[in-house]
């Protein structure tokens, strides 16, 4: 004799509770945030304070008062690099923090521009000045 329609399961049924879902990672204490971010402002202070100076340098040209487009590009894109470097500890705190990868992109996005903007201060400007 056939079962009822009542008791046949549905496959669009949600799992049954009795089968095991991967428990989520659990996120760590607000401290991790807090010491990556005092750790990584610390590491790059003299990095941002001295390209934010070149930026402003730069930017309003030399002492005759000369200011050229590249000059204003390079400043900007300096600025934006001394930006990077003050944001990328916080977004790296969080995201190490929340573990969820929508906070790494703009983590690593901004960890690329404080490499780049690293590497350009010590070839342009701290070891030809040595």
């Amino acid at each position: 004799m056939p079962r009822p329609h009542s008791e046949i399961p549905s496959q669009r049924l949600a799992m049954s509770r009795s089968q095991s879902v991967p428990a989520a990672k659990p996120q760590r204490s607000i401290w991790w945030a807090v010491g990556i971010t005092l750790v990584g402002w610390i590491v790059l202070a003299y990095p941002i304070v001295l390209l934010g100076l070149l930026s402003l340098v730069i930017m309003a040209g030399s002492v005759d008062g000369t200011v050229t487009p590249s000059g204003i590009a390079l400043g900007v894109l300096g600025m934006l690099g001394a930006l990077a470097m003050l944001a990328f500890p916080l977004l790296l705190g969080l995201a190490i923090k929340a573990r969820r990868r929508a906070l790494w992109l703009p983590a690593l996005l901004t960890g690329a521009l404080t490499v780049a903007a690293c590497i350009y201060l010590t070839v342009e400007w701290l070891i030809p000045l040595g």
